[in-house]
């Protein structure tokens, strides 16, 4: 989600809705005959930081933002509840920006897509950064992350370096970066032993099969891996991280909500909110940023 964590899904999964009315009242624009761009003004005046707010589209107030349903404890769904340290970081960022922000879980290989054809404004799903999205999206980055490897516990295996996932077989999660990172490194790292690399629809089946003895290894963001690890008590992890990228929101490429995503962000990193919601969620602060970064093809360091 690391994975490109950043994301996963299930058709329980698919479309559903949440709508964080953090400064209106209702989801959506504004009240019959009143316009949309009326409502959105309103609210940018009772934003709780009005230099964010002036970035922000003049007529949007109501954001649809697609959320990867399956990645405890960035974003997930449990017993019908949008949750996560990014959404509740997405959240206090929306209040910054004096917007609506319409959750939608769905499955990770939906919002690239969606985002793409303008079903969603914004993507809550852990994204990292890849060149090949770039061609496509904008990212703001909540986090710094790499890809860690977890196994059965007690299968007896250590990871210490790369090579020692040579010639066994890794679950990674379907359209994840960390199937293209092992795929494009394979050759070169494995030669003659290489891994055998398995997608899987969402990340509870890739872990599954590691846990029922189907595949060795795990490949995944290092906090999703550590955060199953301690929850289910059926892995063991390694201290090994690969490929340190940045992951977080995406926007499609030249949004005008990137610049006021990225100002929002650095809102709250600076009121100290950022560090407390990681902190609250258990995350370590490892990949803690101290400056919020919009990051484009133009400008793929930030």
């Amino acid at each position: 989600m690391t994975g490109i964590s950043g994301g996963r899904t299930s058709a329980a999964l698919i479309a559903l809705p949440v709508c964080a009315a953090l400064l209106l009242s209702a989801c959506g624009g504004g009240s019959a005959g009143t316009p949309a761009q009326g409502t959105a003004q309103r609210a940018r005046q009772t934003a709780a930081d009005p230099a964010v707010a002036r970035l922000v589209p003049k007529d949007l107030a109501n954001a649809k933002v697609a959320v990867f349903g399956d990645w405890a404890p960035e974003e997930y769904v449990e017993s019908g509840q949008i949750k996560g340290w990014s959404v509740d970081l997405a959240k206090a960022m929306a209040a910054r920006m004096g917007v609506t922000f319409t959750y939608t879980a769905t499955g990770f290989d939906m919002i690239i897509p969606g985002l793409d054809n303008g079903r969603y404004d914004v993507a809550v799903a852990s994204l990292g950064v890849t060149p090949e999205r770039l061609e496509s999206l904008d990212f703001v980055p909540l986090q710094k992350e790499g890809t860690a490897f977890g196994w059965k516990k007690g299968a007896g295996l250590s990871i210490a370096r790369i090579e020692d996932v040579c010639g066994k077989s890794v679950a990674v999660l379907t359209g994840a970066w960390e199937y293209k990172y092992l795929t494009e490194h394979n050759p070169k790292t494995c030669g003659a032993t290489p891994m055998k690399i398995e997608q899987f629809k969402d990340q509870p089946s890739a872990e599954l099969a590691v846990t029922s003895g189907r595949v060795q290894l795990v490949a995944a963001g290092s906090g999703k891996l550590k955060y199953s690890a301690k929850q289910t008590g059926q892995l063991e992890t390694s201290a090994l991280l690969v490929n340190a990228v940045y992951n977080g929101l995406g926007v499609k490429k030249d949004s005008p909500l990137g610049p006021a995503l990225k100002a929002a962000l650095q809102a709250v990193i600076d009121d100290g909110t950022y560090a407390k919601i990681r902190s609250d969620w258990g995350v370590t602060s490892e990949g803690d940023l101290r400056t919020a970064v919009l990051i484009t093809k133009a400008n793929p360091e930030g």
